[in-house]
């Protein structure tokens, strides 16, 4: 992963010459802002898909330019955009942006545009739809079911919308406009294929409801990767702003004192600085204090916990045992145990089931994907884990299906459920009583 966000820092570079008539000064506060936009270090360095849809999707830009300047076919963008749908199946939106706006401003090659990036589209879609019906017998994967159906599509949107209002309330509206304002009174083509990846990647976040994790603060998974393009026309547009200032403070007869050299000199360095500060200003933990290290990383603690319940089990079980969990990452591949999702990520059941809502006006803003469908029925009494170490939603509905068929076990603080005559549990390694003596 920072393999993957170090090279792509490469990529920036090479589209911000591109995009402003080779202004090292855009150049460089582009790969400025990019190196150190923490949601963007955060989710590239978690261990998700984050950091290398960034490096393809950059190169994809990159590319595309240089296509649209030099009136070349360029067959590879598609191709690398195809990659990309392997990381995430919903790069097909991005796909589909660049194959139009292609089409659009290339008329003389729209036809070869038409044919090729259909057949390309088709080709990385269709044989991850085959694979997937022969392997699954499912036409979408277990996420869409999940996160996208069984919840009203409005409330779905409006909860969308709130986060991304956040999102730009996070960013600075005013520093949200400068592009705006840039592209509308410098527009340019290349700018333009940038503006529509990153609003593309905006309506998208809006339409699934944004992410789980969006009240971390900063960018959420679905624009994190395409905001090395946003600050590419952010710089863009603070350096007309520089030019304005120029132009205005030297018209000033009396402005050319120490001040005013000053001003003229470092103005655009302290926009940059500033950006810098608000992009990674907020109240959630992706902020300055765990840029500088001064708070653990997001999810450090529930990492380390996640490991260490993983060990246990795996020292306190058969191979063969099935465990109950909520977090189905660290767990299942530290414990190498067999695994019970209840929040469905991983189990087509409990995916096609309806999602919880919330009641009054929290309904807006209720919608948390892939937390809200669970079934303590399905999941505790009719599976029968041999250990729960995790529940979710409210106790009441899964305690019929767990007390008085699973023993307890607490270590460091931390309450475990057995299921009670398992012969997965090797009782023998943590209790010198039964089960049963044990519990009383």
């Amino acid at each position: 992963g920072a393999l993957f966000l170090l090279v792509n820092l490469v990529f920036v570079r090479k589209i911000a010459l591109l995009v402003s008539n080779n202004s090292q000064r855009v150049a460089v506060a582009s790969i400025f802002l990019t190196a150190f936009y923490l949601p963007l270090i955060n989710w590239g360095l978690q261990g998700m898909e984050v950091s290398i849809q960034t490096l393809i999707m950059s190169i994809a830009v990159w590319r595309t330019i240089l296509a649209i300047r030099n009136g070349k076919f360029p067959l590879d963008v598609y191709f690398l955009l195809g990659i990309n749908t392997f990381v995430r199946i919903d790069m097909a939106i991005p796909y589909l942006g660049i194959w139009i706006f292609l089409m659009a401003v290339m008329p003389g090659l729209r036809r070869k545009h038409l044919l090729w990036g259909g057949f390309i589209l088709a080709l990385f879609l269709g044989s991850q739809t085959i694979f997937r019906l022969i392997y699954y017998g499912d036409l979408l994967p277990n996420t869409y079911y999940l996160k996208m159906t069984g919840y009203p599509i409005l409330l779905r949107i409006t909860r969308g919308l709130y986060v991304w209002w956040n999102f730009i309330l996070g960013l600075n509206p005013l520093f949200f406009l400068v592009p705006v304002v840039a592209l509308v009174l410098a527009y340019e083509q290349s700018r333009g294929l940038l503006a529509l990846v990153v609003g593309l990647q905006m309506l998208y976040s809006i339409y699934v409801g944004g992410d789980a994790w969006d009240d971390m603060g900063g960018s959420n998974r679905y624009i994190a990767f395409v905001m090395p393009e946003f600050f590419v026309l952010l710089a863009c547009g603070l350096s007309l702003i520089k030019n304005f200032i120029t132009s205005t403070v030297e018209k000033i007869r009396d402005f050319h004192n120490k001040a005013g050299r000053y001003i003229l000199k470092y103005h655009f360095i302290f926009l940059i600085i500033l950006g810098f500060i608000q992009f990674n200003s907020n109240n959630g933990s992706l902020s300055l204090s765990g840029l500088a290290f001064i708070r653990l990383p997001m999810h450090v603690e529930q990492n380390r916990e996640s490991v260490e319940r993983a060990l246990l089990m795996k020292r306190i079980t058969t191979p063969d045992a099935r465990i109950a969990i909520t977090w189905a990452g660290a767990f299942p591949y530290f414990s190498e145990r067999l695994t019970v999702d209840i929040l469905g990520k991983n189990d087509r059941t409990i995916a096609r089931t309806k999602m919880r809502t919330g009641s009054g006006w929290q309904k807006l803003t209720f919608f948390h994907p892939g937390h809200l469908k669970y079934d303590p029925a399905y999941s505790f009494g009719e599976l029968k884990p041999d250990a729960v170490i995790q529940f979710w939603g409210e106790l009441e509905e899964s305690e019929p299906y767990i007390y008085g068929k699973y023993t307890n076990l607490v270590v460091n603080d931390r309450i475990y459920y057995l299921r009670d005559g398992s012969e997965k549990i090797i009782w023998n390694k943590f209790m010198t009583k039964t089960p049963a003596e044990e519990t009383q």
